[in-house]
């Protein structure tokens, strides 16, 4: 007797899969398994979440809404995405994700009246362009979220007054060097760090009325605080370093007059010796990247020589730490990581994946615009300790237009706001 198969085997197998998915009521699965599903693809990447919520309303009511309640959840912010211009377009960008290499097309109708001063934990720092008010806008979720205006007042033209209202006579938007969120407190903090000759920061939370000038913990230390940069949230806190190395952080007491700046890591750089540091987070760790220049490497320094490398004459070393919060110390690394590279500047710094975009050399380090401008090299290479050129300099009629249509990745992300003459006309033109 010859068997028979069993009832549905003899279709095709793509007929069987179409059965049943039509069988599985996907709309109506568990609360808890929706959940699940909700909270493993939040943690990889929120704009899959927003995919998830996107699918059909039953999955939308058991979860989480970005726009509802806390706009400025830790969690709907999109850290690994950034922002890029396009040609022609005012209010369009393209989003691209460093991490996976994944890109969206959007417009910005904000950005006809507003203008872009940075980046917070991957939120848009936007200022309007007729009274000064600030907001941040989270480009996946589009939430606008409204803060204090940067005020002007004749009167306060000292950087040593605290005038919580107002800023001194001569700041403009470009006066704002990088951007940052604490959420050590409720509601999050936005912190703005401000230029050479200003105050170091000015934070507020939403619907506050004036901003409050953050003052630094020992006076004594002032010194040694001339600029904030690359400032990074981390753990839930807000970090700076300074250009010599320090690391300080935000203290925001309950009842305190002022936010203060006090700090993790406080060691004396080598003497003699110039020095640029920069804060980086990468996969669940916070970096700080060292680039050393001078003679007193080579003098006394106390370096083993194979690591320290010539550029144009000068003797040079690049240093990587992971900074343990916990136990305020810098773990030594043998460079940035397999499968990454450091873009460190100023304003900001990306750590972005080599694998996803293989033009860029893994395990490196690029400098920004503004030190290779002044004679330093493109890029570190841990692999084999060696510094390369930087790119010959993109741009029209003599100016810089940064543009995701015909720069290369790395041409865009080494451009810092503020830092190129030209750049800063460009911002400046966008405002008026």
């Amino acid at each position: 007797m010859t068997s028979q198969p069993a009832k549905g085997l003899d279709q095709p197998v793509a007929e069987r899969t179409r059965a049943a998915t039509k069988w599985r009521d996907w709309k109506n699965l568990p609360t808890d398994l929706v959940e699940d599903i909700a909270d493993r693809l939040l943690t990889f990447d929120v704009a899959e979440y927003l995919r998830f919520r996107a699918a059909c309303k039953p999955w939308r009511d058991c979860t989480d809404n970005p726009r509802a309640g806390d706009e400025m959840d830790a969690r709907f912010r999109p850290r690994d995405w950034i922002v890029l211009y396009r040609c022609r377009d005012p209010s369009g960008r393209t989003l691209m994700n460093v991490a996976t290499g994944a890109r969206i097309y959007v417009d910005f109708p904000e950005l006809a009246t507003h203008h872009q001063l940075g980046t917070a934990d991957g939120l848009l720092v936007l200022i309007n362009k007729g009274s000064n008010d600030v907001s941040i806008l989270n480009p996946l979720t589009g939430a606008l979220i409204r803060f204090p205006p940067l005020t002007i007042n004749a009167a306060v033209n000292m950087p040593s007054v605290y005038d919580p209202s107002s800023f001194p006579m001569g700041w403009d938007p470009t006066s704002v060097t990088g951007a940052s969120i604490d959420d050590s407190m409720s509601p999050s903090t936005l912190v703005l760090c401000l230029r050479p000759g200003w105050h170091l920061i000015v934070c507020a939370k939403p619907n506050d009325e004036n901003w409050a000038y953050g003052r630094v913990a020992k006076q004594r230390t002032t010194d040694k605080v001339a600029l904030l940069q690359s400032p990074v949230t981390f753990g839930g806190r807000c970090y700076f370093t300074t250009v010599a190395g320090a690391i300080m952080t935000l203290d925001f007491s309950p009842g305190a007059r002022w936010p203060l700046l006090t700090f993790l890591l406080d060691e004396d750089p080598p003497v003699n010796t110039e020095i640029s540091s920069f804060l980086v987070r990468s996969q669940g760790r916070m970096l700080m990247v060292c680039y050393m220049f001078g003679a007193n490497l080579v003098l006394g320094g106390g370096y083993d020589e194979t690591e320290i490398f010539m550029w144009r004459g000068c003797p040079s070393r690049m240093e990587v730490f992971e900074v343990d919060v916990v136990g305020r110390r810098l773990v030594p690394q043998s460079g940035v990581g397999d499968g990454q590279a450091a873009f460190v500047g100023a304003t900001h710094t990306v750590m972005v994946s080599t694998k996803k975009f293989p033009k860029i050399a893994a395990n490196s380090v690029y400098l920004n615009y503004y030190l290779r401008q002044r004679g330093h090299f493109g890029a570190y290479h841990f692999e084999d300790r060696t510094a390369t050129l930087p790119r010959a300099p993109k741009g029209r009629s003599g100016r810089f237009y940064p543009c995701a249509c015909h720069w290369e990745l790395e041409d865009y992300l080494v451009c810092e706001k503020g830092y190129h003459k030209d750049y800063l006309l460009y911002l400046l033109a966008d405002l008026l």
